[in-house]
């Protein structure tokens, strides 16, 4: 009986702390996330919002939901990989000094490659 009144009165005395604690943190959570003065829409991400909705809308006459996703993902991907070939282009334009002596390598072993074929 004593070892429960005392593990009782010690627990809620954790359990005030812990709560006050969880109170605090929860309060500071959600003062990072209420949005700064400067962080409104502009109108063009508005409009691209509004713009990109229709889109949907519109498509939605001709497909169905689970092929307009199916062809979103599959455009996502192509524009990821269009994009990361530019990026590879643009950055091998910047590094030709370092690059022609690797690409005088690969072409070598092409021609011998070519060599062996005819």
């Amino acid at each position: 009986s004593n070892f429960v009144s005392s593990r009782g009165s010690i627990g809620s005395v954790g359990d005030h702390a812990a709560m006050s604690g969880f109170a605090d943190r929860v309060k500071e959570y959600h003062r990072t996330l209420r949005p700064k003065r400067g962080d409104e829409l502009s109108m063009q991400q508005v409009a691209m919002f509004f713009g990109g909705l229709y889109a949907v809308i519109h498509l939605l006459q001709y497909f169905d939901v689970w092929t307009l996703l199916i062809l979103a993902s599959i455009g996502y991907v192509l524009y990821r990989q269009a994009q990361n070939a530019m990026q590879m282009v643009s950055s091998s334009g910047e590094d030709a000094p370092v690059q022609g002596s690797s690409g005088a390598k690969a072409k070598t072993k092409a021609a011998k490659g070519k060599v062996h074929k005819s």
